[in-house]
């Protein structure tokens, strides 16, 4: 069984440049996927910044710091 391809490399970005429907919901798909990128990369961000703040305490009182 051959899988289905495209009849050409660029058929997909064809497709998104030439029909309205599908580049809004192509436009939409990467915007949520852009969106929840930032989202999780300012959890992130968040639970290192938390813990830096917990090892400087530790570092500088000897306190364990906030758990949370």
């Amino acid at each position: 069984m051959n899988p289905q391809r495209p009849s050409h490399p660029l058929a997909e970005l064809v497709g998104i440049e030439s029909d309205p429907a599908y580049r809004a919901l192509f436009c939409a798909e990467l915007d949520a996927a852009i969106l929840d990128r930032f989202a999780n990369r300012a959890a992130v961000v968040a639970e290192v910044e938390a813990a830096a703040h917990r090892l400087r305490a530790l570092v500088l009182h000897g306190e364990p710091g906030p758990s949370t």
